[in-house]
């Protein structure tokens, strides 16, 4: 079983305004400590154009955290790859892979924020053309030799991108919630990333899909990891008095996957209201909160209920304070990852 730390999306919310500056360096300081203290991975995560200055540049952020670090694994998850040319996408993820030593994993993702598309210049439409480009590419990048490739989207002669990273390839993780985005993952035999979003049997559905759909394509679903991510507030308060402190910053997420049409109810319908009183319940529901014995009750039933190796926790979500999210690493690594690892 693996811990990992994030996805870091670096907001300023309405209700907590920060100065991103000091986002940042808590971001910085914050991944730091957790590879001190032993976490497997940390993780980015990419919007553009939002006005609480979601994260836009993972690389770059992926680039400072690698010079800060020694052991830990960095993550995007995801970056929006039909909003990005693939060849620069290569060159600054063996950059990355370069300067970490070899720890990145490049998760990647379609998008789906026409706002974010037409900021680019880039049609809706050809997400899933681009996407399937871009991975192909992607990995031809880093090969050894020169290649070439005509594509409807890309077209590239004799390119030979250098310097090569340390792995080889790096690897390549999906995030995805529907069956066609959740099959490419299994056609190329990625790992699929679950984002903070889903209530358990949500999860198990697209966990058992992608199982399924590996099986269909030869692959041996044991053999990959199976991560999710879940918002984690961990206090020496019950969970029923410290929600009330924080169901806002809990929610703030939920709200914004439902202001995109995003978010999930607990039949696994599209909410598309972000002032849905049931996102509240959502968001507690599928989030693990309160002091380290319920945080080990409910940790122990996700690995009991979903086939979890990686459990990311999402200490720092938007609105909650640096000591705040070092308190609850602190506590999980004292008193509840002794009790679940």
């Amino acid at each position: 079983m693996k811990f990992g730390i994030g996805y870091y999306s670096l907001q300023s919310p309405p209700f907590s305004p920060r100065v991103h500056k000091e986002l940042y360096a808590e971001m910085l300081d914050e991944i730091s400590m957790a590879d001190q203290m032993g976490f497997d991975s940390a993780w980015l995560t990419e919007h553009h154009f939002l006005k609480d200055g979601y994260c836009p540049s993972l690389l770059v952020t992926a680039a400072a955290i690698a010079a800060r670090t020694k052991n830990i694994r960095i993550g995007t998850g995801v970056l929006l790859m039909p909003l990005h040319d693939p060849v620069r996408v290569a060159e600054d993820a063996a950059v990355v892979d370069l300067i970490s030593g070899g720890r990145l994993i490049l998760g990647i993702g379609l998008g789906y924020r026409p706002e974010e598309f037409g900021g680019f210049g880039r049609s809706l439409s050809e997400r899933r053309g681009r996407m399937e480009e871009s991975i192909e590419i992607l990995n031809k990048s880093w090969l050894d030799e020169p290649f070439t490739f005509n594509g409807k989207y890309y077209k590239l002669q004799n390119v030979s991108v250098t310097p090569k990273p340390v792995q080889r390839p790096i690897p390549i993780w999906i995030g995805a919630f529907t069956e066609p985005a959740i099959r490419r993952a299994a056609r190329i035999g990625a790992p699929l990333y679950v984002p903070a979003i889903g209530i358990i049997p949500i999860v198990k559905y697209l966990f058992d899909m992608h199982s399924s759909l590996l099986k269909e394509y030869g692959r041996n679903p044991e053999d990959f990891e199976k991560p999710l991510v879940r918002e984690i507030y961990i206090s020496d308060q019950k969970s029923d008095k410290i929600w009330e402190k924080i169901k806002e910053n809990v929610t703030y997420t939920a709200k914004g996957y439902a202001s995109w049409g995003s978010m999930v109810d607990r039949e696994g319908n599209l909410l598309s209201d972000p002032n849905a009183p049931i996102l509240y319940d959502l968001a507690r529901e599928q989030s693990i909160i309160g002091t380290p014995e319920e945080c080990i009750e409910t940790i122990k039933r996700y690995l009991d209920e979903l086939p979890v190796n990686n459990l990311i926790c999402r200490f720092k979500f938007p609105g909650i304070s640096h000591e705040e999210a070092v308190r609850s690493m602190k506590l999980f690594v004292e008193k509840v990852l002794p009790a679940v690892s």
